[in-house]
């Protein structure tokens, strides 16, 4: 793994928002991650026994709609592309204007959503809920593997695994390294941070889950089986 995740610099923007959840009209989710997070830090310190009733949750894709059926809460909307342009295709200037929104994320994720929901009128609430660090002790493993030609694939799910991966093995030895390697990432936003880092996305499928990413592989794949 490139990347563990960690606790945020602080839990003090979290604590804050959910002692005061009553007020907030949309609780956005854009990972899995996130919901597993908020749910444990408010079943562990807030006094409500479940969120409010009125509490509407869009969230990023069936697999962040899952994490949160887990804890037994329905979903509102869910985002038919997998990043934070299909949240806000899924939020019409109508129910976010004047709305107040708590939005839990990772400390380091893109703007787009907030700044796009602050222009509709929005009042949001960004919080902190983890961070993704570098997994130092991957560097040499990581460097041996592709240096013996061990990998005919790299996948990548997410920007900040791209930013690791480039930061882990060095902007002068990437294209040695991965000169035979595949390239396949899960969206156009990791594809885009790939493209920037110097990697040349191959496959990329059409919808953001792992199942379509497996699918998107085992695809090109066959299609350059020599036909019999």
């Amino acid at each position: 793994s490139l990347i563990r995740f960690q606790d945020p610099a602080s839990w003090e923007a979290l604590d804050s928002a959910l002692a005061r959840i009553t007020s907030f009209q949309h609780l956005i989710f854009t990972s899995a991650n996130a919901v597993e997070r908020i749910f444990e830090r408010f079943q562990n310190r807030s006094a409500l026994g479940s969120l409010p009733d009125r509490l509407r949750i869009p969230v990023g894709g069936p697999r962040t709609a899952e994490a949160v059926a887990r804890w037994g809460y329905g979903v509102h909307r869910v985002a038919q592309v997998f990043r934070a342009e299909g949240i806000l295709a899924e939020l019409p200037d109508q129910d976010v204007a004047g709305r107040e929104i708590l939005f839990p994320r990772a400390q380091e994720a893109r703007e787009l959503l907030v700044e796009e929901l602050t222009r509709r009128g929005a009042r949001v609430v960004v919080v902190p809920v983890y961070r993704t660090v570098l997994v130092e002790e991957s560097r040499e493993p990581l460097k041996r593997a592709l240096g013996r030609g061990g990998a005919d694939v790299a996948t990548f799910t997410a920007a900040s695994t791209v930013r690791h991966f480039v930061e882990l093995l060095g902007d002068c030895e990437i294209p040695a390294l991965m000169r035979d390697v595949k390239v396949a990432c899960l969206g156009e936003v990791t594809a885009s941070e790939a493209r920037l880092r110097g990697l040349r996305p191959q496959i990329v499928p059409a919808r953001s889950t792992l199942e379509d990413l497996a699918d998107a592989i085992a695809e090109h794949y066959l299609s350059q089986a020599p036909s019999r």
